[in-house]
C-alpha cells in the first residue's frame, strides 16, 4: 500500500491524499490552494492516478477539502463521491455519483465499500465534519479530518484507544502551544474590550463551523450586547436549535441565546456575525459600510491571500484572535498518546513536511 500526497502537508490548504494497493485506488479529499492560480490551485495528480481511481471520500465541505472536486471531474473522474448527507448539502456544486457515508454505516460502527473497509465518526469542526479509519491488507489508515473536542455545538465521536499503522492528523496550529482555552479567553477579551471602546463588533465566519460557537461563547460572556446576524447564520442558529445527530444537546439557556439572534447586518452596535470569512460579495459590502460607521472586525480564522479580509487585517482594521477549531502540535501529541498509532503525517500546516509518497509495506 502507498499513500501519495497531492497536497495538504507542508502547506496550508489543497488537501487531498491518494491511497493505492494491488486492488483499490481511493482519495481522501480534493482541496484547492486559496490565492493560487490557474491550475497551481488544484491537487498534485496525474491522469494515471486520476483513471486508476475507484472512490473519492470527503472529511467535510470547506473549499480546502472539497473546491478541486469540479477540477477532478473535468479530468475524467466518474467513480462514486462519498460524504456525509450535511455534507452533500453544503457543497456549491453537485455530486451525480454521491454516496451518503452516514447511510452506509453509524458513526464509530464499521461498514464496508467494495473491498475497503471504513469506520467515521463526528470531527466536531462543522456540521458533517468527519474523520476516517479505513482497513483493508490487514492494515488500517486513518484520517483525523479537521479535529476539534472543544466545540459547544458540534459533536466530536472523540479517538481514544484506536490503533493504525499510519495516521494523517490535522495540525493546522504548528508550534503554537496556547491551549483551547486560552485561545477562547483572547477572543472575549478582545471583543470586550472593542465593545467598551464604543464600538460595533463584525466576525466574518464560515458558513459553516465556528461562527455559531462564537455565538454561544461571546452571548454567555456579554449577555448585555445585542447579536445580529446575515440571512445565512439566522438559517445556521435555527438549524442548531432544532437539534439532530450533527448538534450537541443544548441547555435551556443555550437555546435561549440562540433564539435571541437578530436578522440585521447594519447596526451601529453590537456585534454582527457574517457568512464568508473572507467578506466577498455582499458580506464585503456590510463590512464596508460597518467600518464607515466606525466598526472594527475580528478574525477569528485564516485570511486567505488577496482577500478583502487580508487587506483589513494588514490595515489594521480587522484584528486577529484565534478561535480553536483544529489542533496543535501539543494537542495532536496529547492525541496519539491516547492512541495507538505507528507512524503519523501532520498535515494542514506550513511547519511540517513529509516526503509525499510514504510506502506501508506488507507484514512478512
Amino acid at each position: 500500500m502507498e499513500l501519495y500526497i497531492a497536497g495538504g502537508c507542508g502547506e496550508h490548504g489543497r488537501n487531498c491524499f491518494y491511497l493505492e494497493t494491488e486492488d483499490i485506488a481511493w482519495l481522501v479529499d480534493c482541496g484547492v490552494m486559496a490565492g493560487a492560480e490557474g491550475d497551481g490551485k488544484f491537487p498534485h495528480l496525474n491522469e494515471k492516478q486520476i483513471e486508476k481511481l475507484q472512490a473519492v471520500f470527503l472529511t467535510h465541505s470547506h473549499a480546502d477539502h472539497t473546491g478541486a472536486i469540479p477540477w477532478l471531474l473535468r479530468q475524467g473522474y466518474e467513480g462514486p463521491i462519498i460524504a456525509t448527507t450535511p455534507t452533500f448539502s453544503q457543497l456549491p456544486f453537485e455530486c451525480h455519483q454521491k454516496m451518503e457515508l452516514d447511510k452506509i454505516c453509524m458513526p464509530t460502527e464499521k461498514g464496508t465499500i467494495g473491498k475497503l473497509g471504513v469506520r467515521w465518526g463526528r470531527s466536531g469542526h462543522c456540521e458533517g465534519s468527519v474523520w476516517l479509519q479505513f482497513f483493508t491488507e490487514n492494515k488500517t489508515i486513518f484520517f483525523s479530518g479537521d479535529y476539534t473536542e472543544a466545540s459547544k455545538i458540534y459533536p466530536c465521536d472523540r479517538l481514544r484507544d484506536q490503533y493504525a499503522d499510519l495516521a494523517v492528523v490535522d495540525c493546522a496550529y504548528g508550534h503554537d502551544t496556547q491551549m483551547d482555552v486560552e485561545y477562547i479567553d483572547n477572543v472575549v477579551k478582545t471583543v470586550k474590550e472593542l465593545l467598551m471602546k464604543g464600538k460595533t463588533v463584525f466576525l466574518p465566519v464560515p458558513k459553516y463551523g465556528r461562527g455559531l460557537d462564537l455565538l454561544l461563547l461571546l452571548s454567555g460572556e456579554i449577555p448585555e450586547i445585542p447579536l445580529y446576524g446575515d440571512e445565512h447564520f439566522m438559517q445556521q442558529a435555527q438549524r442548531a436549535c432544532h437539534g439532530g445527530e450533527w448538534y450537541r444537546t443544548f441547555p435551556g439557556e443555550y437555546l435561549q441565546r440562540l433564539q435571541h439572534l437578530k436578522e440585521d447586518t447594519l447596526k451601529s452596535e453590537g456585534i454582527v456575525f457574517l457568512s464568508d470569512p473572507q467578506l466577498r460579495g455582499v458580506t464585503g459590502e456590510c463590512a464596508r459600510i460597518l467600518l464607515e460607521a466606525g466598526a472594527c472586525g475580528v478574525m477569528t480564522g485564516t485570511p486567505e491571500p488577496g482577500s478583502f479580509s487580508e487587506e483589513l487585517m494588514k490595515s489594521g482594521k480587522m484584528i486577529f484572535v484565534r478561535y480553536p477549531v483544529h489542533l496543535n502540535e501539543a494537542s495532536c501529541r496529547k492525541l496519539l498518546v491516547e492512541n495507538q498509532i505507528e507512524r503519523v503525517v501532520y498535515y494542514h500546516s506550513t511547519e511540517f513536511c513529509c516526503e509525499n509518497r510514504i510506502k506501508i509495506p506488507h507484514e512478512k
